[in-house]
This record gives C-alpha cells, structure tokens and sequence, in this order.
C-alpha cells in the first residue's frame, strides 16, 4: 500500500479567485438585479398607492382625493427608490 499524502479534492475556477473579488462581484450582481427592477417600481408604485386611495375613497366618501393622493405618493415612492439605487 502507497502511504503517501491524499490527493487535493478539485476546486473549480471559482476557488481560485479571492474571496473580496467574489465578494465585490456577488454585491455587483445584486446591485444590476435591483436597479433592472427600478422600472417595475414606476408602475407598482403608483398603482397600489391609488389603490388604496381608491378603497379609502370607497368607504370614506371622498373620491377622488384620497386617490390622488396615494397615485402622488406611489409616485414619491418611485422617485426616492430610484434615487437611492443610482447612489
């Protein structure tokens, strides 16, 4: 029998990389999936502000105040989120 050390499991071309370079590219990655979804955030926004402007109004009477104001906060909304992911 061969006494000798045990073979090195492979490690892929992944391993070879250091771990700030995998990091730096993981953080790149979530960051281009979040900024893709910012369009996305135009439309939802805006429509589950009004929405809710739109059951308040239901029950309260008030149409269309309150969903004008949730479609302008939906909006606000939108804005500051596309703000914070261009920074």
């Amino acid at each position: 029998m061969a006494s000798g050390p045990p073979p090195e499991p492979s490690r892929g071309p992944r391993a070879e990389q250091p771990a700030s370079t995998r990091d730096r590219k993981i953080r790149k990655g979530v960051r281009n999936v979040h900024l893709a979804t910012l369009g996305w955030n135009f439309v939802t926004a805006p429509l589950v502000g009004g929405g809710i402007g739109y059951v308040i109004d239901y029950y309260v009477d008030t149409y269309p105040w309150a969903m004008v104001v949730g479609l302008f906060l939906g909006f606000v909304s939108a804005f500051i989120d596309l703000i914070r992911g261009v920074r």
